[in-house]
């Protein structure tokens, strides 16, 4: 068959493109900007991906192949308001790639990290979240909310918690810490009086902030006391999105639970302290794949 699957995987910072042949084989890789219309916009948004898909499409490797699965999943896709938006856009846009599915990017990640799409993943990167799905189709998420109502344990929460209370420890009103050093080196600025006016700009964004969670990381493994306490913290948070969707997921559904995202592949420290804090019938593990390839799983199956 000289058909096509499509996958899309797009986040805050860039959206990816892939298409494999019928028998699951890549043919083409692009790479574009951000798809999250938290991060810079309906319009902008969608202008980005139809600016990927158009020179995608171009391409002499993919043009005039029959489409046989599109799956599209972004930051800012998980609910149905943001659905009905991408839905009309690819509908007015890109009529003919169909069939389609528009899923949010932990759908992706979850479809991925077990090769088959039911099961639970726990996802902290920049933000945080769970999402479960059962056998029967039925998804339940925790968390996702963004920086104004959680993402608790993420890599945001992480950095903004210790440059928060760095600022306490200088006053006498948190634990001792060796981050002030590492703070005021990070971001290039010579007193903590210099950096108020920096994290209080409402333009600062979620990675120039969670830029800094891999320092406290790594004064967590050195014995910080307030990084730990930060870190014990973290765990608390992330194993009790788990514990959310489990108690709101309908059985049955696959007692696997991936560990997913930059902050938890990367950290064997924070990750142990998290699987201390589960349900002790999880089968846990990392990732077996990532979102894109997700994307080709979701596509495959419409």
């Amino acid at each position: 068959m000289d058909g096509i699957y499509l996958g899309m995987d797009g986040g805050g910072t860039r959206c990816r493109l892939a298409v494999w042949d019928a028998d699951k084989k890549l043919m083409y890789e692009q790479t574009g900007e951000s798809s999250n219309p938290y991060a810079v916009g309906m319009l902008e948004a969608q202008k980005h991906v139809k600016q990927l898909l158009q020179l995608s499409l171009k391409d002499k490797l993919v043009e005039q192949k029959t489409m046989l699965g599109f799956c599209f999943g972004s930051a800012g896709l998980g609910r149905k308001e943001e659905h009905e938006k991408w839905e009309a856009f690819f509908a007015d846009e890109f009529p003919h790639l169909v069939p389609r599915l528009l899923v949010s990017d932990a759908c992706l990640l979850l479809a991925g990290s077990h090769l088959e799409p039911t099961g639970l993943c726990l996802i902290s990167g920049t933000g945080s979240i769970c999402l479960g799905r059962n056998q029967a189709g039925i998804e339940v998420r925790s968390g996702g909310m963004g920086t104004a109502l959680g993402d608790e344990g993420s890599g945001w929460w992480i950095a903004h918690e210790a440059i928060r209370r760095c600022y306490r420890s200088s006053e006498g009103r948190d634990l001792p810490t060796s981050l002030v050093p590492v703070l005021l080196s990070f971001y290039g600025f010579s007193s903590l009086t210099e950096g108020i006016p920096f994290f209080n700009d409402r333009n600062r964004t979620k990675a120039e902030i969670a830029a800094f969670a891999a320092e406290v990381g790594k004064a967590a493994h050195d014995g910080d006391e307030l990084a730990l306490s930060i870190y014990h913290e973290a765990a608390d948070e992330l194993a009790e999105l788990v514990g959310s969707v489990q108690r709101r997921l309908p059985p049955p559904y696959p007692k696997r639970l991936s560990l997913a995202g930059g902050v938890l592949e990367a950290d064997p420290l924070l990750r142990s302290m998290v699987c201390k804090r589960l349900d002790v019938r999880l089968d846990i593990s990392l990732p077996k794949a990532g979102a894109l390839q997700g994307s080709l799983i979701l596509a495959s199956k419409l």
